[in-house]
Parts: C-alpha cells; sequence; structure tokens
C-alpha cells in the first residue's frame, strides 16, 4: 500500500468519524429538542390543571358564601318570628295576669285592640 492509498483511507476514517460525530451531535440536539418540547407540554399542561383546580375552588367557595348567606338569612328572619312570637306571648301573659289579679277583662287594652 502506498502513502497516497494510506492518506486516502485516513482521510475516508476522518470523514466517517466526522459524520458519526456529526450524528451524535444531532441525535443529542434532537434529545435536548424533545425534552424541551416535554417539558413545555408538560408546563401547559400542568398550567392547564392549574388553573381547572382554581376555577374548581373559586366556584366551591363562592358556592359556600352564597349557602353561608342563605343560613345567615333563614337565621335571621327565624330569630325575627321567635322574637315576635315571644313578644306577642308575653303581651297575651301579661294580660291574663292582670286579669286574674283584677278580675277585670278592661283594666288594659291589648296592643291589637
Amino acid at each position: 500500500m502506498g502513502i497516497l492509498e494510506i492518506d486516502q483511507i485516513k482521510k475516508c476514517e476522518q470523514e466517517a468519524a466526522d459524520l458519526i460525530e456529526g450524528a451524535r451531535q444531532r441525535k443529542k440536539l434532537a434529545i435536548e429538542e424533545a425534552i424541551r418540547e416535554g417539558e413545555e407540554r408538560m408546563a401547559l399542561r400542568l398550567s392547564d390543571a392549574e388553573k381547572k383546580v382554581r376555577e374548581e375552588r373559586e366556584g366551591a367557595e363562592k358556592d359556600m358564601q352564597e349557602e353561608h348567606t342563605l343560613l345567615l338569612k333563614n337565621a335571621k328572619d327565624e330569630a325575627r318570628r321567635i322574637r315576635e312570637h315571644s313578644t306577642q306571648k308575653k303581651d297575651d301573659a301579661v294580660l291574663r295576669l292582670i286579669r286574674m289579679i283584677t278580675g277585670e277583662d278592661h283594666v288594659l287594652s291589648s296592643p291589637n285592640e
């Protein structure tokens, strides 16, 4: 084998090594790109999931606030009814007591008369 052939073989080997190195670099870049794309997709999915959780939480908080408001309104209405009923019963009891003590039906006039 002559020097020219050896040089040509070395040149071919170098070209093959360069091609292999280029392929490795492209493979590495492709893997890095796939990782970035996967991370971007994961970030988008995570963002969507966080948004959905936030919307569900806000909806639940709104529902809870509405329920709380309704319960307070009902409690106030019930307290008002109890107060009115108690006042009426107290007035009736006072009037009966006065009638029992005096023996007269017309000593005091009731609020309804």
